[in-house]
């Protein structure tokens, strides 16, 4: 899963990349800084600890901070994001909105900011779709077959929603056609926002900060934090980091907040494996069936799937291990069929 970070020239941007990522240092590619999150997980931990493996692998998220241009490099003010920086990010799985509010009050406007970056992106998939739509035009104007019919309706509706300054994401039926893919629209994904403050409002409940600024904006989920003590904590060793934490009056780490605001958008859960040699945490999209969750262990375990082994892990701990849990009949068979379950523990029968 890859989430880029976008927001206008000292949003600030590179503070929370440093808040998330911490002091790994990131890779350069093509215009973007890139970095690897590991999912905190509780779970994944818990059964460490139990099983004792060799290895402890959490599900990671690899964070973008892509490079906007600064305003003197834009035309005339005209764009908060060129069309070279939205074509570098059109290959996320969501966005996460940077505006800034560490400046004293009434120097900066986050909903102003926020209002800019959505504007931009619904024109960026507007002109996209006009462009299309009208090419499909010429070609029946020569007699030409054009674009399918589902795929001409599925545009037609894109522009009904854009041309109303929606996004694509609001009608999820829309965002989620197969006929879209190709197209690859920013405003098709989850879109969620950061407001950078100030240490001031570090304490303060996160409702009353959004409210001062008037915030959310158009339903974008929208969390606070001060980027740059959140990195300063990154960069402490790990046993020093909850009392400073406690001290400064953080209430959550950024990092934990934006992992839960984006498995909800995304639609995702963990399911859990265990043994001596690992214990590991998979992201799979909620309502994935056994045999397409074996996929994401590996494709041969998916084409020879037989059955599930589950437990659910909240009996697993309260009952200690998997013959107590066999004992109670919190040991289940599944077939290829079964939901799996956010912390699911599961072992895959399979035969190649």
């Amino acid at each position: 899963m890859k989430v880029a970070l976008v927001g206008l020239p000292q949003s600030g941007k590179t503070s929370l990349f440093a808040a998330l990522t911490g002091t790994e240092p990131g890779r350069e590619k093509g215009g973007m800084r890139l970095g690897t999150v590991k999912v905190p997980d509780a779970r994944v931990d818990k059964l460490s600890g139990m099983y004792q493996p060799k290895k402890t692998t959490h599900a990671v998220i690899e964070v973008v901070e892509a490079h906007t241009p600064h305003k003197d490099e834009r035309k005339a003010n005209k764009s908060a994001l060129d069309a070279g920086f939205l074509n570098l990010v059109k290959p996320m799985d969501a966005f996460l909105l940077v505006v800034r509010a560490f400046d004293e009050e009434g120097l900066n406007d986050p909903r102003a900011d926020v209002d800019a970056l959505l504007s931009e992106m619904i024109l960026a998939d507007l002109m996209l779709v006009e462009t299309r739509l009208e090419r499909d035009a010429l070609e029946h104007k020569k007699g030409k077959p054009g674009m399918p019919g589902e795929e001409r309706d599925a545009l037609d509706r894109c522009l009904k929603i854009l041309d109303n300054s929606q996004r694509i994401y609001e009608d999820p039926s829309l965002a989620a056609r197969p006929e879209l893919r190709t197209y690859a629209f920013l405003t098709a994904r989850p879109i969620l926002a950061v407001v950078n403050v100030g240490e001031d409002d570090i304490p303060k409940p996160a409702a009353e900060v959004l409210a001062r600024f008037r915030l959310p904006v158009a339903g974008v989920p929208t969390f606070a934090c001060c980027a740059k003590s959140e990195g300063e904590i990154q960069a402490m060793p790990e046993e020093e980091r909850k009392e400073f934490r406690e001290m400064l009056g953080v209430r959550e780490p950024v990092l934990d907040i934006m992992v839960r605001e984006l498995y909800q958008a995304l639609g995702l859960v963990s399911f859990l494996t265990t043994g001596e040699d690992e214990c590991r945490a998979w992201t799979i999209r909620r309502g994935t069936p056994a045999s397409r969750a074996a996929g994401a262990v590996h494709a041969d375990i998916e084409k020879g799937f037989i059955r599930a082994e589950v437990i659910a892990y909240d009996d697993f701990i309260a009952l200690g291990s998997e013959a107590a849990a066999k004992k109670a009949g919190k040991y289940r068979l599944e077939g290829r069929e079964y939901v799996v379950q956010d912390g699911d523990i599961v072992h895959f029968r399979f035969n190649v």
